[in-house]
């Protein structure tokens, strides 16, 4: 998820990047906070609170560098558990407010992508899976596991499902190849186990307007389908824009030797 960042030194203000940011369309605006709030992180991170407290801080000796994988889920995480806590004013906060906007457009962003009606069953399946990844469950009354169970075996389930697809065997990547092993009835099958869990955990993770899906794991599904479904705005980097291009060139590749194709996954 992490990308190459400018300079720090020649970062814009939170200010300047969000009055920036209002006149963008929903994708170009995640794309253009996300861009800067790893700039953030990069510079700032990786951010923290206050000992015992909820008071979200900047990195006490920050580590100028590219944000690792660790640095993004430790900022992002304490950035979602002191967003409903009243905060110092200052710079930390400042950044707070961009994490907030991030989020909240992020929440956007996956809504308006599964409002499509129409998305290709093994993109989905896997970001499913991957908000599945960072739901966090609610405390249990009396140590009653039953409702985490029953939704870790649907976790369980669909990845089962998304393992089996034929796009995972071998070199094979398109979802639509169907190997001379594999029968179409199993294939139905699986398909169907996908659209189930699929939206079982869904409607899980939407509960309480998605407050309990770590922020990074959703944004790192709404990136995901960004590219995965062609929607990336022509207004970003010529990098991401060159990687979506290659992406597509290799699945019309892959297109041309596989089966006609099977119903795109549709929601109700």
């Amino acid at each position: 998820m992490t990308h190459s960042l400018p300079d720090s030194t020649a970062l814009p203000s939170n200010a300047d990047v969000l009055a920036e940011a209002s006149r963008m369309s929903n994708i170009e605006r995640f794309i253009h906070l996300l861009r800067h709030a790893e700039a953030l992180i990069r510079q700032y991170g990786p951010y923290t609170t206050h000992k015992g407290t909820k008071v979200f801080i900047r990195a006490p000796t920050p580590c100028i560098k590219e944000p690792s994988p660790r640095d993004l889920a430790l900022s992002f995480a304490a950035a979602q558990d002191c967003s409903n806590s009243a905060q110092p004013s200052g710079p930390a906060n400042d950044d707070l407010r961009l994490f907030f906007h991030l989020w909240t457009t992020t929440i956007t962003i996956l809504e308006d992508i599964l409002a499509r009606g129409s998305l290709p069953q093994e993109s989905f399946g896997w970001g499913i899976f991957g908000l599945a990844a960072g739901y966090i469950h609610p405390p249990s009354p009396s140590n009653d596991l039953t409702t985490r169970n029953l939704f870790s075996n649907q976790k369980y389930r669909l990845h089962a499902a998304l393992s089996k697809l034929p796009s995972l065997d071998g070199a094979k990547r398109s979802e639509y190849v169907v190997s001379e092993k594999t029968k179409i009835a199993e294939l139905v099958r699986t398909r169907r186990e996908i659209h189930t869990c699929g939206h079982i955990i869904l409607d899980e993770v939407r509960k309480e307007g998605w407050a309990r899906v770590r922020w990074l794991h959703a944004m790192a599904v709404a990136e995901r389908w960004i590219g995965a479904f062609g929607l990336m705005p022509q207004k970003v980097d010529k990098k991401v824009e060159k990687e979506v291009k290659a992406e597509k060139q290799e699945q019309v590749l892959e297109d041309k030797r596989t089966v006609p194709k099977l119903p795109a996954f549709s929601f109700p």
